[in-house]
């Protein structure tokens, strides 16, 4: 389904991430994918084609960390599609309480280091690439002591649009909704994981906007929880 595409994933460590990078490559497509530590990236390609599978340990929140990634993505450019699925969750608490420095932190990793990634990695981009964003509901619609995850994942969403706007290939926004990872574990360490859908749960959507020529229009936002158990081939995306 992927055979002709070459995929760049961030936060491909774990959760989402690390079930796309796994998908795609399953799928045939040529994927690097990037996070900062090198060990977790390692263990997400085990097993998987090397001929496909590629890592660029590196901290996207530095210059010198996406300098490496957009090295890296040189060597098998052109890039057909990125999934920006690289976030941190900061700490949950009211705004009259948030830290400052985890405030900085936050948004930088979540929105900033998107923007400024991106625009290093324009000239290796395909005419038409595919952007994808992962935002979130809370990005959506703000909830009470979300903090600057909910503000930097609202900011993602707009710069989205902004990006839809002007970028000539098609760019889109996911929300996975709570999805088992260890991140929706430390934002509710209450939930029991086995009541919400799995990374693989909330993979078929992803699967069907990385395939070249997908007919949803730039722009448009997707809530992956409506293509859970559907066919990545035969998904409709509107």
């Amino acid at each position: 389904m992927l055979s002709d595409r070459t995929i760049l994933v961030t936060g491909g460590s774990s959760g989402i991430g690390r079930e796309l990078v796994r998908q795609f490559v399953s799928h045939g497509a040529r994927v690097l994918t990037t996070a900062r530590r090198e060990s977790a990236l390692l263990e997400t390609i085990d097993g998987l084609d090397s001929q496909h599978a590629f890592v660029a340990p590196a901290d996207l929140g530095s210059r010198t960390g996406r300098e490496i990634v957009a090295t890296e993505a040189m060597r098998i450019a052109p890039i057909d599609v990125v999934v920006h699925a690289a976030g941190v969750l900061g700490p949950k608490a009211p705004l009259a309480e948030y830290p400052e420095t985890a405030w900085h932190e936050v948004f930088h990793v979540n929105t900033t280091s998107v923007h400024l990634l991106h625009q290093l990695l324009v000239p290796l981009l395909a005419p038409n690439a595919t952007v994808i964003g992962v935002s979130s509901g809370v990005g959506r619609t703000g909830r009470g002591e979300w903090g600057m995850y909910a503000i930097s994942k609202a900011a993602l969403e707009n710069w989205l649009e902004v990006l839809a706007d002007e970028w000539p290939g098609p760019v889109y926004s996911v929300n996975p909704g709570g999805t088992a990872t260890a991140m929706r574990a430390e934002a509710v360490p209450d939930e029991d994981p086995a009541t919400i859908p799995t990374p693989a749960d909330i993979a078929p959507i992803f699967l069907r906007l990385a395939r070249a020529n997908p007919t949803a229009l730039s722009g448009e936002k997707f809530d992956a929880r409506d293509f859970i158990g559907t066919d990545p081939m035969a998904v409709a995306e509107t």
